[in-house]
């Protein structure tokens, strides 16, 4: 049974990830997206796996077959616990680069990224994709994709439960628009046995989890967590059976603490994804407020907890189980 972090661009960095994993210690994290060449360029200082991290997956996108085998070889020293290949963002600027989801076009080319990297690594290889391109739900295209690529030696696929259409949509438009559909997924499923299988898209609450880890081998969700990150305390409660509970003011103190032991920290991004920790408590606007101007000042990020003391006997009953 596992549940996942899906990457996100801009929301999965290294500090998002530190965040989840003090609520959550059995989810598997997802780096952001990366390319092969900005991983070859020297951007990999983001992406440096700590222990705590485990188990954590890094995604890269790209169309050399050479920048994928050097980039396999990095992130298996770095010891990642899985490499993804993004076959699915349905970004104008990632398909102009010729990769994404443009890729479920070329199947055998993606098959021989997978063999390649295979050959070259023990770490284990899956791809994240969708149901297909365009307006019409028609399986025969990622059919033959996963045949192709499961033949080379793939047997992971995170599906997201829509097509992705490249033309006249934003990205952010590609996550509502397309028709979310599950039972083409479960026809995959069906129809590869012998693959893992694990689906994505629209899942936003513990009856819907329950349902999908019943058919798929498990489940990766992204919005509904950035969005609400205390979910993540509902979902080790009620799929992993964590007993353990806390107060968000708790959570708050380690993030903090464990920035402080960091080499160095980028303010803006260490407290953005804090926004939403209150989401659908008393304290939301406040919090949103307090952290808005700790952000935009000169204040030492410590400053934080002092929200917890300003507004202490209220906060003590946001007990998270």
């Amino acid at each position: 049974m596992k549940i996942f972090l899906a990457p996100m661009v801009g929301r999965t960095d290294k500090y998002f990830r530190k965040l989840v994993r003090i609520i959550s210690p059995n989810i598997v994290l997802f780096t952001e997206m990366i390319t092969v060449d900005s991983l070859l360029r020297g951007r990999f200082k983001e992406y440096i796996v700590k222990d705590v991290e485990h188990p954590v997956v890094v995604q890269l996108a790209g169309n050399d077959k050479n920048k994928f085998i050097q980039c396999a070889e990095i992130i298996t020293e770095q010891g990642f616990d899985e490499i993804n290949l993004n076959i699915g963002c349905p970004s104008s600027k990632v398909v102009k680069g010729g990769f994404g989801a443009c890729q479920i076009e070329t199947p055998s080319q993606i098959a021989e990224y997978v063999d390649a990297i295979k050959s070259n690594t023990k770490t284990p290889i899956s791809i994240k994709t969708r149901l297909g391109i365009g307006y019409e739900h028609d399986l025969r295209k990622i059919i033959d994709f996963i045949d192709q690529t499961s033949n080379a030696g793939c047997d992971i696929y995170y599906i997201h439960a829509r097509n992705a259409i490249l033309n006249g949509i934003s990205t952010r438009k590609n996550r509502s628009i397309p028709k979310l559909r599950y039972d083409d997924v479960f026809k995959l499923k069906e129809m590869f046995p012998d693959v893992k299988i694990f689906i994505n898209g629209g899942i936003e609450d513990i009856d819907q989890i329950e349902e999908m880890l019943k058919i798929y081998n498990g489940v990766m969700i992204g919005r509904k967590i950035y969005n609400k990150p205390m979910f993540l305390a509902e979902i080790e409660n009620k799929v992993f059976s964590n007993s353990k509970t806390f107060t968000i003011e708790e959570i708050v103190c380690e993030y903090i603490d464990e920035l402080d032991a960091a080499d160095t920290v980028n303010k803006l991004f260490a407290l953005k994804h804090l926004t939403n920790l209150h989401k659908g408590t008393g304290l939301s606007k406040r919090w949103r407020k307090h952290l808005h101007n700790l952000i935009n000042s000169n204040e030492p990020i410590d400053n934080l907890k002092n929200f917890y003391i300003e507004n202490y006997n209220e906060e003590k009953k946001e007990i998270i189980c």
